[in-house]
């Protein structure tokens, strides 16, 4: 696997995805055609912005990487570009300080303060939609209930802590919070903003049950949620499916992503 530090190797498909993932990403790393930001002192505390020139009246798009809160890099999600750049979409990829070391109080702070570092730079009236696949799905929707935002896609997310993969949340989670207290389907706080929750056909059960339950719990909090199935494909290459290619999908997005302008 392509690492650019001492991450543990993850299971063999995830890292055959990452590689390919890292591979697709290369031309969006080199300085001509993307900013590489710190926005604090930590190697994994760093930002990507494409493209190289930005337009602040358009939709800055967060997205958030997965990997168990343990494994990841922002250059993993560089290559969804290929499909944002068809629109008006400014694409920021923060890093976070990952697991066993840092919990989910650490994380959130990062996603927190990589949207604010960005917010200083362009201004706080510039438009916000956080998106974040699994892991950084459940970072996402977190950070949408402290930093105003205009919209949130959650891709395959984490919604129930307390049936996740034990070693993995063992590893976030501290003496101010339990699984159950950091699980978005027991959260009480009311989720008004326009959502667009997505899941793959082909994952893990666990990742198609808890994002049906999720999106029924939320359905109905704003008219502009929206739920979207990538049909032939599984948890790792859901962003690979973001396409203008997959017609269904892109008609949702485009209708979706209008609705916030």
């Amino acid at each position: 696997m392509i690492r650019f530090d001492d991450q543990p190797p993850m299971s063999p498909a995830a890292d055959t995805w990452a590689d390919n993932a890292l591979k697709k990403s290369k031309k969006y790393r080199d300085n001509k055609v993307s900013n590489l930001y710190y926005y604090g002192k930590n190697k994994h505390q760093r930002l990507y912005e494409l493209p190289k020139s930005i337009d602040k009246k358009n939709i800055f798009l967060f997205y958030i990487h997965g990997g168990a809160w343990q494994f990841g890099y922002p250059e993993w999600v560089l290559f969804t570009f290929d499909y944002f750049k068809n629109y008006k979409i400014n694409l920021i990829t923060p890093g976070y300080r990952l697991s066993p070391q840092f919990k989910f109080v650490d994380q959130l702070e990062d996603i927190k303060n990589s949207i604010n570092y960005i917010k200083k730079k362009y201004g706080n009236d510039i438009k916000i939609v956080i998106s974040g696949h699994s892991a950084g799905a459940h970072l996402a929707y977190y950070a949408s209930k402290e930093i105003e935002v205009n919209g949130l896609i959650l891709s395959s997310g984490v919604y129930d802590l307390t049936t996740y993969t034990q070693k993995y949340v063992d590893q976030i989670i501290d003496s101010k919070f339990s699984a159950k207290s950091i699980s978005p389907i027991f959260d009480t706080y009311k989720l008004d903003i326009s959502v667009l929750l997505t899941y793959s056909s082909d994952e893990e059960k666990i990742y198609i049950t808890q994002s049906e339950d999720f999106y029924n719990k939320i359905k109905n909090n704003n008219k502009n949620n929206n739920k979207f199935i990538f049909k032939n494909t599984d948890h790792y290459h859901e962003l690979n499916a973001m396409d203008k290619n997959n017609i269904d999908w892109d008609n949702m997005f485009s209708k979706w992503l209008n609705s916030l302008i």
